[in-house]
C-alpha cells in the first residue's frame, strides 16, 4: 500500500495536561546547587511529615524522605535523606532528565532506510517507540485513496518504506542489512531477575526496537491442542512447538496457556492448558529483535514487489552507518522520527522500562561516540548529575546499574533525588518537557486512581511511582497548575516485606506527605 504521511512520520509530544511554567533563562545556577534559609512555615511542614512517618505503621521498613523548596533549595524535610536506597522506577526520573540534558528537548529519534548499490540498510537510532502501537495510534496520514486517517498498524508503517522502494524502481536487492550498532548487543541486563525475562517489563533492549520488542499471538484450538492463528506483527513464518500444550475444559481444568521463547527469534513454544480461547492475544518477548526485524521487513518488501535475496544484521566489516551525522547512500522513503519529548513522556507516564533503558544507552552513545552500553550510559548519567549538582555528587548519592530501576543494584539518596528534581525544574531548556512527561496525581498514568482527596484543580502533582518486590517509591513536585512547582519531594520506602501490608502503608504515607505539602501551599 502507498501511504503518504502528512508530516514526515514524526510523533510529537502533544500535552493536554496543565503545564508548570518554565523559569527564566537567567535563573541563578548557584541557587540550584545550594540550600538557602528555610521559608516561614516549612518547620511546621517538616514536623507534620516527621509525624506522618512515625504514624505510618512501617516499623521495620527503611524510609527515606526529602522535601525541598524548588525556588530556594531550602530543606523542608530530611529523614535519612543521605541514605542510598533502592528507587525502583523512580530511577526513570534520573534517566529521563539526563536524556533531556544530553540530547536536548527538541531532539528526535530518527530511523532511516538507505540504498547503496544493490543493498538496503535500515539505520537504527535506538528508538524505543518504533512500531509501538500506542505511538502508531497517534500518527495522522493520508491513505492510498487520499483519505485522511489517524493510526497505523505495524504493517502499514513498514509498508511505507516498502512502497517507497517499489516506486523508486527497486525490484531486486542482494541483501537487506539492519544496522543496530547504535547500541551493543547485550539485550538484557545481568542484574535483571532471570526468572522474569520472558515478561513484557523485561523486554530486550536493542539498537533496533520494534513493537516494544513483543509478539502477540492470537489463540485458537485445533482438536486437543491450542494453536496460534495469527501474530502481531504479522509473521506467518514463525515456528511454534505445540506439543507441551493442551486444550481441555473439564471440571478441574485451568486456564494456564502461555507462549515461551527459545534462543532463536523464529521459534516459540506453547505451554500450559487453554480452557477457553483467550479474548486478547498473548504477548511474548522477542529474542534478538534486530534479526527478527531484518526478516520482517524483507517479507514486507517481497509483498510490495521488492525481492530481497538475503537479510541480516550488521557485522564489523560493514561500513559505519553514521559518521558525523551523515547517512551513506540514498534515502528511501521518509525517515521515521519520534520527538524525544514524546518518548520521555511515555517512559515516565506509563513507566516503560524499554524506553528508559533505550534512553540510557542512547545518551551513552551520544557522549562516548561508541555503541551505547549500560556502562557508558551510567557514566553519562553520573556526569550530568555532577554537572547539575556539583562535582562528586553522583559518587556520594547515586549508583546507576540500569535506566529503569529494574535492577536492585540501583541506589539513589532521597536528597539527591530532590536536588535533581529541583535542578531540572530550574532549567529553562528542559523543565517544561520533563514536568509534562510525568503522571499527574489523581489525573493520569500510574497515579490516576490515587490521591482521592486531592483538589486537582488547585494543586498540581506531577510525579513518578516506583515498585519492585519490597520497594515502593514516589518522587515529584507539588505546586499550582501553570506555575513553577513549589516543592520537590521524594519518598523512598525499602524492606517493605518486613511489615504487614508494607506496600499499602508505604503508598498511604506517600499520599499523606503530598497532602501535607498541598495544604501548605
Amino acid at each position: 500500500m502507498n501511504l503518504k504521511p502528512i508530516f514526515v512520520l514524526a510523533v510529537s509530544a502533544a500535552c493536554a495536561l496543565p503545564a508548570c511554567a518554565a523559569p527564566g533563562a537567567n535563573a541563578d545556577r548557584a541557587s540550584t546547587r545550594s540550600a538557602q534559609a528555610a521559608p516561614a512555615g516549612s518547620a511546621a511542614l517538616g514536623a507534620a511529615i516527621q509525624a506522618a512517618v512515625a504514624a505510618s505503621g512501617l516499623k521495620n521498613a527503611v524510609i527515606g524522605v526529602s522535601v525541598r523548596e524548588v525556588g530556594s533549595g531550602a530543606a523542608v524535610a530530611d529523614i535519612s535523606g543521605a541514605r542510598l536506597m533502592t528507587p525502583a522506577s523512580n530511577m526513570k526520573v534520573i534517566t529521563t532528565a539526563a536524556a533531556l540534558r544530553v540530547l536536548g528537548a527538541d531532539w528526535k529519534f530518527s530511523t532511516r532506510l538507505v540504498r547503496n548499490g544493490d543493498r538496503l540498510t535500515v539505520i537504527a537510532d535506538g528508538d524505543p517507540s518504533l512500531g509501538d502501537p500506542e505511538i502508531l495510534d497517534e500518527i495522522v496520514h493520508i491513505d492510498a485513496a487520499g483519505v485522511r486517517k489517524q493510526g497505523l498498524t505495524t504493517e502499514e508503517l513498514i509498508d511505507i518504506w516498502a512502497g517507497a522502494a517499489k516506486r523508486a524502481g527497486i525490484t531486486q536487492v542482494r541483501e537487506l542489512v539492519v544496522d543496530d550498532r547504535i547500541f551493543d548487543r547485550e539485550f538484557t541486563h545481568p542484574g535483571w531477575p532471570a526468572d522474569q525475562l520472558s515478561n513484557s517489563y523485561c523486554a530486550e533492549i536493542a539498537g533496533l526496537n520494534f513493537n516494544v520488542n513483543l509478539l502477540q499471538g492470537r489463540m485458537t484450538a485445533a482438536s486437543s491442542r491450542p494453536e496460534i492463528s495469527a501474530w502481531t506483527p504479522a509473521a506467518p513464518w514463525l515456528e511454534v512447538d505445540t506439543t507441551k500444550a493442551t486444550a481441555t475444559n473439564g471440571k478441574n481444568s485451568k486456564q494456564s496457556i502461555w507462549i515461551g521463547r527459545t534462543e532463536s527469534p523464529w521459534r516459540y513454544t506453547l505451554n500450559g492448558n487453554m480452557k477457553a480461547t483467550p479474548v486478547e492475544p498473548i504477548a511474548v518477548c522477542v529474542h534478538d529483535m534486530p534479526t527478527f526485524f531484518a526478516r520482517y521487513i524483507s517479507e514486507r518488501m517481497r509483498l510490495a514487489g521488492v525481492n530481497v535475496a538475503s537479510a541480516r544484521i550488521a557485522i564489523a566489516a560493514d561500513p559505519a552507518a553514521i559518521a558525523n551525522g551523515a547517512v551513506p547512500g540514498d534515502t528511501v522513503g521518509p525517515p521515521i522520527t519520534t520527538a524525544l519529548e514524546r518518548v520521555v513522556k511515555q517512559c515516565n507516564t506509563e513507566s516503560q522500562n524499554l524506553y528508559a533503558e533505550s534512553l540510557l544507552k542512547r545518551i551513552g552513545a551520544k557522549r562516548s561516540g561508541q555503541s551505547g552500553t549500560w556502562a557508558n550510559g551510567a557514566a553519562a548519567i553520573a556526569a550530568e548529575v555532577d554537572a547539575a549538582l556539583g562535582a562528586g555528587t553522583a559518587a556520594k548519592g547515586l549508583v546507576v546499574a540500569d535506566g529503569s530501576g529494574l535492577c536492585k543494584e540501583d541506589r539513589v539518596a532521597p536528597n539527591l533525588m530532590t536536588a535533581w528534581l529541583r535542578a531540572t525544574a530550574n532549567d529553562a531548556k528542559i523543565s517544561q518537557a520533563f514536568i509534562n512527561s510525568m503522571a499527574v496525581a489523581g489525573v493520569s498514568g500510574t497515579v490516576q486512581k490515587r490521591f482521592k482527596g486531592l483538589d486537582t484543580e488547585r494543586v498540581f502533582v506531577p510525579c513518578k511511582t516506583g515498585y519492585i518486590n519490597g520497594v515502593s517509591c514516589l518522587s515529584g513536585f507539588v505546586g499550582r497548575p501553570g506555575e513553577t512547582p513549589r516543592f520537590a519531594f521524594s519518598v523512598l520506602c525499602n524492606d517493605l516485606t518486613k511489615d504487614k501490608d508494607g506496600v499499602g502503608k508505604a503508598k498511604a504515607l506517600q499520599e499523606k506527605i503530598v497532602m501535607i505539602l498541598a495544604a501548605g501551599m
